[in-house]
C-alpha cells in the first residue's frame, strides 16, 4: 500500500465558509450630482453645474496635493496611498464619516423653490 495515497484520502476537503464578492451599489455620476444639488437649492441648472464643477475641481486638487479634506457632513477624507500609472494616478482614500450620516434620507423639496406663505403654526 502506498503511504502518500493513504494520506491524501484522509484529508477533509470541506469548505467551512465562502466569501461572496461585494458588488458596488449604483454609481452617482456628475450629472446625477448636479441634478440632486439642483433639487436642494433655488438656482438655475447652469449655475448649479458651474458651482458643482468648481467644488469638484478644488477638492480634486486638494486631494492630489496630499491635503486632508474635512467637510461635514461628508466627513474627513485622507489619501492613504498613491500610485502613478501611464494614464492615471490611482489613490486609495479613507473616508471617516460621523455615525448617522449615511442613514439620513435625503430631504425632498416641498415645491420648486416656492416658499410657504404662512409660518409653522399659522393659518394659511
Amino acid at each position: 500500500m502506498n503511504q502518500s495515497s493513504n494520506t491524501a484520502e484522509n484529508i477533509d476537503m470541506t469548505v467551512v465558509s465562502t466569501t461572496e464578492p461585494t458588488v458596488a451599489g449604483p454609481v452617482m455620476k456628475k450629472k446625477d450630482l448636479i441634478e440632486a444639488v439642483g433639487q436642494k437649492v433655488d438656482m438655475k441648472k447652469p449655475d448649479v453645474k458651474n458651482a458643482v464643477e468648481a467644488v469638484l475641481e478644488v477638492l480634486g486638487a486638494a486631494i492630489a496635493n496630499g491635503q486632508e479634506v474635512n467637510l461635514p457632513p461628508l466627513g474627513r477624507l485622507v489619501a492613504k496611498r498613491t500610485k502613478t500609472g501611464a494614464n492615471a494616478t490611482v489613490m486609495t482614500l479613507r473616508l471617516r464619516q460621523a455615525k448617522g450620516v449615511a442613514e439620513k434620507a435625503p430631504e425632498k423639496p416641498k415645491g420648486k423653490g416656492k416658499k410657504a406663505l404662512a409660518g409653522q403654526g399659522e393659518d394659511s
